[in-house]
């Protein structure tokens, strides 16, 4: 009897083994996998384990636990692993394992085996965070990751959110993500974008989880939503927080922007006695504040430039001004708060403003957060309120551009935050006008001097030509017009009013290839500038609504000579196509035998629409695509 509980025991012990390495094996191999997460991805979150563990208002640990299987090579950024720190971020643990498709061990790395490098941009002055990562070249895939880190952080104003399914063509197998708050801090917590995924979510008095599974990879589609719109996110906050030492309170955007003003940006204004007199000076027998805001914006972009520089409390306090007027440079919250500063002495009132520049994000308006990525300047005059982008030596006064457009921003004042949205530029304020007298030569020839005038978001869009060297402008048209075979550029005139906000280029042009003949007559395209150049995808399934983030009006009018000897056959008639998206069309007038005069009108208008107009908007720009290759022909006379 005792032999066999002893064989009893010993088989048993065999099988836990067995059934824990095929566990193991199981989580980092890589042979054998769900079809439905390898379809369309790049790489698969095997598991994932987030535990946040809030300490005190100044104490949070963070514990990452992540299994990553890359299946290509545009997988590997999501094999990038890091962390951060710096005098108030610790590092605790950190370590990787590298798995072979089999899930063979290949290789594992130490804390001490992770290189180091300061966290820095092209811009920057200096910074004091770093990070630790590592470097793994593959040399055959699919291969697995194990990633491990645990971090001590004495700032507790940013909280990790949970954002599971982090980029397009990742799909996770299950991702946890748990908050332990056993000193029971007031903690708010915003759930979005939930439907349709499967997300348990548990919750106790000190502690709360979220756990996803089997999430396929999602496919980037053309003109979508922002993709933290349609993919789900958890975002946390502290009631009660501390940022780089600094304790704070905050429970909606009033109280936050109140802190931040208290704290990070009040009485770092002081300017020297002999700024105050030169700025006294330039705007002396000025009337108006907005003509004084616009002079000393313009004497900031003269005076300063922008550099990053990151140090102080997490980045987020602004230099003193003095500092910025004796040194002549600054980051956007170094510029923004000496404009401010510059601004005051004159009793001209704005306000510091915190956006999120670039993409277009808006500061979330229900909760209440360190959030946004820039400021910039707002100042409220009557009904009108101006922003400033501090940071530019070229933009107009009181033009932002796409930059920080159309997006909810906190407004910090002396009373409180306060969420306001910036400028839209209307379609009808973007506009683009190209005019021409394009002369057709017997020889095959086109040459003209092109005119176009930008105004609005087309401003933006087209005036930073003028700061390239002549050698790049030419290429850049030359690329503008790539569609143009054998286009030479014979000269550029580029004249810049930043009090109109007009860009405006002047193109000396030929082509010896832009008609063709065929036995005694010419055939050519008349609309030899602004040929539509889009090409949306066709979807069998779309699965996201339409995003027309920017409307426009683009006008073109061109004179036609004629080539000697030759003269237009019938034109075509008037073409108008009238949609929800936009007008567009397209006229070709006979002005008498030896000239023509052709007109187009495009005007698109932006907002979100539903994925089933898609297919709409796209047959709708295929259209115009076709209209404006249209061809005529000349006859020999």
């Amino acid at each position: 009897m005792k032999i066999k509980i002893q064989l009893v025991l010993v088989i048993t012990l065999l099988s836990s083994v067995v059934t824990t390495n095929a566990q193991k094996n199981n989580t980092f191999q890589s042979v054998v996998l769900d079809s439905t997460l390898t379809d369309q991805a790049n790489a698969i979150v095997r598991s994932e384990e987030v535990i946040i563990n809030i300490k005190s208002i100044n104490t949070i640990i963070v514990k990452t636990k992540r299994v990553v299987t890359v299946l290509n090579k545009y997988g590997n950024k999501h094999a990038d692993f890091y962390e951060g720190y710096s005098p108030t971020l610790k590092i605790k643990k950190l370590e990787a394992v590298v798995y072979d498709r089999y899930g063979k061990e290949i290789k594992k790395y130490k804390k001490h085996d992770f290189k180091d490098r300061s966290v820095y941009d092209n811009n920057s002055l200096a910074r004091d965070d770093r990070i630790k990562y590592f470097e793994h070249t593959p040399i055959s895939y699919p291969y697995t990751l194990l990633f491990e880190s645990e971090i001590e952080s004495s700032s507790t104003a940013f909280i990790r959110p949970w954002l599971p399914v982090s980029n397009f063509r990742l799909s996770v197998e299950k991702s946890k993500y748990k908050i332990l708050n056993s000193e029971n801090i007031p903690i708010r917590f915003k759930e979005t974008s939930f439907e349709g995924y499967q997300i348990s979510k548990n919750k106790t008095p000190q502690a709360i989880e979220y756990v996803i599974s089997d999430v396929s990879a999602k496919q980037a589609e053309v003109l979508g939503p922002d993709y933290y719109d349609i993919v789900p996110m958890v975002k946390i906050a502290l009631n009660k927080f501390s940022l780089e030492g600094v304790e704070g309170a905050a429970i909606d955007w009033k109280s936050m922007g109140k802190w931040q003003y208290d704290k990070l940006i009040s009485g770092r204004g002081e300017l020297p006695p002999k700024t105050i007199v030169e700025i006294n000076k330039l705007v002396s027998g000025v009337k108006t504040k907005k003509e004084k805001a616009k002079l000393i914006y313009e004497y900031v972009q003269k005076k300063t430039r922008y550099i990053s520089v990151q140090l102080g409390i997490g980045g987020w306090k602004p230099f003193l001004a003095s500092d910025v007027d004796r040194l002549g440079y600054g980051d956007c919250k170094a510029l923004t708060n000496y404009t401010m500063a510059l601004l005051d002495s004159q009793d001209i009132t704005s306000y510091y403003t915190v956006v999120y520049a670039k993409e277009r994000r808006d500061i979330d308006s229900e909760f209440a957060s360190m959030q946004g990525n820039h400021a910039i300047l707002n100042i409220p005059n009557q009904e009108e309120d101006l922003w400033l982008e501090c940071t530019s030596q070229t933009k107009p006064f009181n033009f932002i551009g796409s930059f920080t457009d159309n997006r909810e921003v906190l407004v910090i004042t002396p009373e409180g935050g306060e969420i306001k949205r910036t400028k839209k530029y209307e379609p009808e304020e973007n506009t683009l006008y190209t005019a021409a007298t394009i002369d057709l030569g017997v020889d095959k020839s086109m040459s003209t001097t092109i005119k176009r005038i930008s105004k609005g978001l087309e401003y933006d869009w087209n005036y930073g030509v003028q700061f390239e060297t002549p050698k790049d402008q030419k290429l850049y048209y030359k690329k503008y017009w790539g569609y143009i075979n054998g286009l030479e550029i014979r000269g550029i005139e580029l004249t810049d009013d930043k009090d109109i906000v007009e860009f405006t280029e002047e193109i000396d042009v030929l082509c010896n290839t832009c008609i063709k003949k065929v036995g005694s007559r010419l055939l050519f395209s008349p609309n030899f500038f602004s040929k539509d150049q889009s090409n949306l995808p066709k979807y069998e399934v779309r699965k996201t609504s339409l995003v027309i983030s920017r409307g426009y009006t683009n006008i073109d009018e061109y004179i036609i000579n004629l080539p000697k000897g030759y003269q237009v056959g019938s034109l075509v008639e008037t073409t108008t196509i009238e949609t929800e998206f936009g007008k567009y069309s397209y006229e070709l007038q006979k002005i008498n035998d030896k000239q023509i005069k052709f007109k187009r009108f495009l005007k698109i208008i932006d907002g979100t629409f539903s994925k089933e107009k898609y297919e709409e908007y796209r047959k709708f720009r295929t259209e115009i695509k076709k209209i404006d290759k249209s061809k005529i022909v000349l006859k020999q006379v």
